[in-house]
């Protein structure tokens, strides 16, 4: 794998121009899979994934990374059902593959095994099958204890505090969601930094912390999304932040709020009140759709409870 293809992948430079080249190995093109999924491009990520898991020279640990790969883009789409039959094909391949050295970046058949199991809590936690979801984030743990890479451990943490939510405890979300943010500082990954963030933030919120510093953070990561061209993380730092400006007790407002309200002459500002934020969070939403396969196309209209021919400008 070439550096630079794991430092878009899984490091500093999350937007970077990626693409597949002829002769490229299965590995870096799984990376390039991973890279666009990140940046929206939905529907050239599947192309890629699609082409791994029908390949016949595909190693089996790259195929599995593959089928877990698409999982979570499914998933992020709001396509759990879908994703739980990919992440299933994710376990079988990673525990059918020989086990070589593990990997700092948690390339290798084991972590592949560890992603499967976190995806499929996350299905579980994402259908509301709470029992399931716990069980296979023990196994999860029991997998990855010992493994160098962080990556693996990170998922672990925002499904734990998702869990958390799903049963109603706001204050044990906070602990596995910190820890994730924690490791994902230290890992030096970008997007996970980010995506921790956003689910550490809603587990405080929901805990009952501060609504303006959670606004500010969520602000913050949707921000920090927007300028490194990752639309996967910025339309749910988004609605995150509408959702909070929503429900907040007395409502909520900000320095920025009040400039952008006496202003509010331009919808490109900088979002303020909550229909602003949920305004400029459907606008990536319709960037994405624009970047999705039929299957993402139809997942995401789903999710998002949009008719087939409903516009979202």
């Amino acid at each position: 794998m070439t550096a630079d293809l794991r430092a878009a992948a899984f490091g500093a430079h999350p937007g970077a121009a990626v693409r597949v080249r002829p002769g490229m190995p299965a590995a870096d093109r799984w990376l390039v899979a991973v890279t666009l999924g990140a940046q929206g491009r939905y529907a050239a990520a599947a192309a890629v994934l699609e082409d791994l898991l029908t390949a016949p020279g595909t190693p089996p640990a790259v195929a599995a990374h593959a089928a877990v790969t698409l999982a979570a883009h499914r998933r992020q789409l709001g396509g759990h059902a879908a994703a739980s039959r990919l992440d299933a094909m994710g376990l079988r391949l990673a525990s059918a593959a020989p086990h070589g050295p593990p990997d700092a970046d948690g390339t290798d058949a084991l972590a592949a095994r560890v992603d499967a199991l976190v995806g499929l809590a996350a299905d579980a936690v994402g259908t509301g099958a709470a029992g399931r979801a716990q069980r296979l984030l023990d196994a999860a743990d029991d997998v990855v204890r010992g493994h160098p890479a962080r990556r693996p451990v990170v998922r672990l943490g925002w499904v734990r505090a998702e869990l958390a939510l799903l049963r109603g405890d706001a204050t044990a979300a906070v602990a596995p969601a910190e820890a994730a943010l924690d490791l994902a500082l230290a890992s030096g990954s970008v997007r996970h930094v980010l995506k921790s963030r956003i689910v550490h933030a809603v587990a405080r919120a929901v805990a009952g912390a501060d609504p303006r510093e959670v606004l500010a953070e969520l602000d913050a990561a949707a921000d920090d999304a927007d300028a490194l061209g990752l639309p996967t993380i910025l339309w749910p730092a988004r609605y995150a932040a509408a959702d909070l400006a929503e429900l907040a007790p007395n409502g909520v407002s900000t320095a920025n709020d009040t400039a952008a309200r006496t202003a509010d002459r331009s919808v490109n500002g900088r979002p303020s009140d909550a229909a602003r934020r949920r305004h400029a969070g459907m606008a990536t939403v319709s960037v994405i759709l624009g970047r999705c396969d039929p299957v993402g196309r139809r997942l995401m209209r789903e999710g998002l409870g949009l008719g087939a021919r409903h516009p979202v400008t």
